[in-house]
Order: structure tokens, then sequence, then C-alpha cells
């Protein structure tokens, strides 16, 4: 039967950003549409992309596929039971290729669509003799950095179609077979590997706890230079939670009931792991961060009541060393020793 546009559930666009969660449970025994994953690739097809030139590419795949037992293996191990209560697989790829035969093509569609004009500049043997032999004369490391940041973009926009419809999608690294991915699809060395994307209708409550806490917005971005903090609208954050937006940190009540069920359901290991209390007060204390009464209330709670690990020194001086190579001030970021 055809798909109808009154088939198609949909959201408002803010509120369906402000629901988005990463899913780790899904219901092995229900099968995402196969419209519904067509809409979200249709997604990522239509997201911005470099000179229209189309680099970002993908395989959707099933359980019932012959190479299911090859990507699993390539899959870090608490992410197995994830990818196999899923419904889909979307693996996404960057067709470096791409940028180096279709930038004539590319721009030549943005021409004829009318987004190519002479008001910018634009002309043709500028074009031919300067723009376009330059832009395929890029070196490939810094073309696969271009065209990642723009695959991340258009897999962003399949994840919030996705969203908007009921979907829930969680994006997991392949690395534990560097390569693995490739190999199994059988793709030359030209196809860049970004993210294996799990898709399903979530077993958890769709609001999964709550949103997640994230940095302040003024730690995050600036006017004018970096370390000159911006400041939200007046009024604006309480609009956005208004509409929808900004929604109930976690972790909301009974999230730890709940996946303390699910675990029983599937026979896993219940709880979650816990840092140790130094760490614990260290980032409480850290207002960088955006936290709400309900995660200082848990914090709070594990402080009192959780048999909590201690810091592996040996583990506590590889971070310091780590960080410090790269230049950034431990004191903030780890306990004292």
């Amino acid at each position: 039967m055809a798909v109808k546009a009154s088939d198609i559930p949909d959201l408002p666009t803010l509120q369906t950003i402000g629901n988005r969660r990463s899913y780790r449970y899904y219901d092995p025994n229900r099968t995402v549409e196969d419209y519904k994953i067509d809409i979200m690739l249709n997604a990522a097809r239509i997201a911005s992309c470099q000179g229209n030139i189309n680099c970002t590419e993908a395989v959707v795949v099933t359980k019932d596929s012959d190479l299911w037992d090859e990507i699993e293996e390539c899959v870090s191990g608490f992410n197995v039971q994830i990818i196999n209560q899923s419904s889909h697989l979307i693996f996404w790829f960057t067709n470096l290729n791409a940028w180096y035969g279709r930038a004539i093509d590319g721009l030549s569609t943005l021409a004829l669509s009318g987004a190519l004009t002479r008001y910018h500049g634009w002309n043709y043997e500028f074009s031919m003799t300067q723009t376009i032999p330059r832009l395929m004369s890029f070196p490939v490391e810094r073309t696969d950095d271009l065209l990642r940041f723009e695959t991340g973009q258009h897999v962003s926009q399949a994840m919030l179609a996705g969203q908007a419809m009921g979907v829930g999608s969680i994006l997991i690294a392949f690395g534990r077979k560097p390569g693995g991915i490739q190999k199994a699809f059988g793709l030359p060395s030209h196809y860049s590997f970004t993210w294996g994307h799990a898709v399903g209708y979530p077993l958890e409550d769709m609001a999964a706890g709550g949103q997640r806490v994230r940095l302040k917005f003024e730690a995050l971005f600036n006017n004018e230079e970096m370390g000159k903090p911006r400041k939200m609208a007046d009024g604006l954050e309480d609009a956005l939670k208004e509409i929808g937006f900004f929604q109930e940190q976690a972790p909301t009540p009974g999230r730890f009931e709940e996946i303390d069920a699910l675990a029983e359901q599937f026979g896993r290991d219940p709880g979650v792991i816990s840092w140790p209390e130094k760490d614990i007060k260290r980032l409480m204390a850290d207002d960088d961060w955006d936290f709400g009464p309900n995660i200082r209330a848990r914090a709070q709670h594990v402080l009192d009541n959780e048999d909590l690990p201690e810091y592996p020194p040996e583990i506590l001086e590889t971070f310091r060393k780590i960080m410090t190579e790269h230049g950034i001030d431990t004191s903030k970021l780890l306990p004292d020793a």
C-alpha cells in the first residue's frame, strides 16, 4: 500500500530536538517500517553539502543479513546488546572520490538551480581555472576532515527525522576491528567509515530518564572572541521549556527502577557504574556544568549509600600525563592524588 502524507507522524522541529535521546534499549520484537527508514535517509540526502557534491552514503542492514556475525565482531562488547535489540543498523560512509570526481557536476547543478550567482562573484572562467581545480587538489586528509563534518550533518538530520516519527537512534563506534566494516562490505579505500547508527523502537520510555545534562550555554559559546561568554536572550530559557525544547533533566523519578526492570527482562546485570567519591565531588563543584536538582540529588544519594571504588593511582597518573601533554590544566579536571 502506498504511503500517504497522513500516515507520517511528525512533531514540531524544536520539540523534536528537545525530545532527542541516545536510546540504549530497543524492543527486539518491533521492526521499524521501511518508509520511516527511507524518510530518515531522505532527511540525510537533503542535508547541506558542500558544492552539492553528495559525498555521504549509507548501507542499511538488518539482523537477517549474511554479514551480521562479521559486523557484530567489529562492535565494542557493551554495544552488542544494543545492536542485537535494534531493528536496523545504518552504516554511514564518506565517499572521498565523490569530492574529486563530482565537483564539476555538483557546482553545475547549483548554477542551474539558481544558487551560484554573479552577485556573489561567481563566473565560469574563474570557477574552471581557479575554484574547481583548487577543490580537487585538496590533500585526502583535509578532504576527509571536511567531509566527515558534513556526514555528521546528514546523520544528525536522519536521527531527528526518526525522532519526529517516534523512532529511536544511537550512534555506535565499530572500532574493535579497525577496517572491519569496510572489509565486511567490500568497500574500496576511498570510502571512509564514519558511524554505525542503531535504529529501533525504544523499549525504555521515550524520555529515557530525562534530558541529558550539558555544559552551561555561556561555557560553550562566546561573542566576538573566545573567553567572552555569550548570554542567552532574556526569557528564552523559559520560553524554550514551554515548547518542549528544554525538558526535565535526568535522572527523572523511576529511571533506575526502569533500567533494572529492563535488565531483569533480558537476564542482564542490573544497576549503573559509579565513579570514586573524590571524582563525584569534584564534578558536582564544577560550575561549568548545568547541573539541575535531579542529578545533584542522585550524586548525593550515591555518595551517601554506595560502596564507591577507589581511583587507581596509576590510572590517575596516566590521565594526568595525557592531559598535560595536550596543555590541559588538570587541577580542575582530575581529583587530587
